[in-house]
């Protein structure tokens, strides 16, 4: 990095008009006091779709973590299954990444960096093993509870059930200790007629009590998670750790 991109960077910082980190530059304040707390570095730089909230910025990946991952690919990768869907996540903000590997109506695996930085360990979650969880979307609204974890809403898409029906599943979920909760707090079903309804044959809820369970009762949100998913195909490519990049979440205020 030259002079002049430090001197041209440090000024849109000290401007506000920049957007940071993405996948892992953490405020030092808090990260953890494991080793896993590697200092990230300065891996790519990104070109930002054409808009005047959206910079040129840098990448700032932690490269030993990926390093991890991508040395662990036999483990979260399937081979030949161009469906399933991958990204690198830090959902619980703890310093430490998760890869997701996740399959619209099937499944749902996911493994977290070691505090040791040593391989990645296998998230305890409430689904059952191959069995389908949140096919999770392109963003993450996170939201601190007054516990001080993370929260968030995530979405499963299911459109197996009936040929004249889209059921929308949302899950609150919260990420901490290698452990992935996950409750279940309303369905959107999409008829073929076009027309929605709320809840499921066990109960019926307004749009306003919608509303209210998956958005406003809950914490505000405190910041948001943009997700990179690959496809199965994509992710094969991907021959290094530095491409793993490519599948790496961006954190916005």
């Amino acid at each position: 990095m030259n002079d002049s991109y430090r001197h041209i960077t440090a000024g849109l910082l000290a401007a506000g008009m920049i957007v940071i980190p993405s996948c892992g530059k953490k405020d030092p304040a808090a990260a953890p006091s494991s080793s896993a707390a590697v200092t990230p570095a300065v891996t790519a730089s990104e070109t930002a779709p054409g808009s005047s909230e959206s910079l040129p910025a840098p990448v700032f990946a932690n490269s030993a973590q990926l390093e991890v991952i991508f040395a662990a690919k036999s483990t979260w990768f399937v081979e030949g299954d161009n469906e399933m869907r991958y990204a690198i996540t830090d959902l619980d903000m703890n310093g430490r990444y998760e890869i997701t590997a996740a399959k619209k109506n099937s499944s749902f695996n996911m493994y977290e960096v070691t505090a040791d930085n040593s391989g990645i360990a296998k998230v305890e979650d409430p689904f059952e093993d191959g069995s389908s969880g949140p096919y999770m979307e392109d963003e993450y609204n996170l939201r601190v509870s007054k516990n001080g974890a993370d929260v968030y809403v995530a979405r499963e898409f299911d459109d197996s059930m009936a040929p004249d029906q889209e059921v929308t599943t949302y899950y609150l979920m919260s990420l901490s200790e290698g452990k992935l909760k996950a409750e279940t707090i309303a369905n959107m079903i999409k008829e073929a007629d076009g027309s929605v309804r709320y809840g499921d044959d066990d109960f019926e809820m307004s749009a306003e009590e919608f509303k209210a369970k998956t958005d406003k009762d809950l914490p505000k949100i405190e910041h948001t998670l943009k997700v990179s998913w690959g496809d199965g195909k994509t992710v094969s490519g991907m021959n290094d750790a530095k491409s793993l990049e490519g599948i790496c979440f961006k954190l916005t205020k």
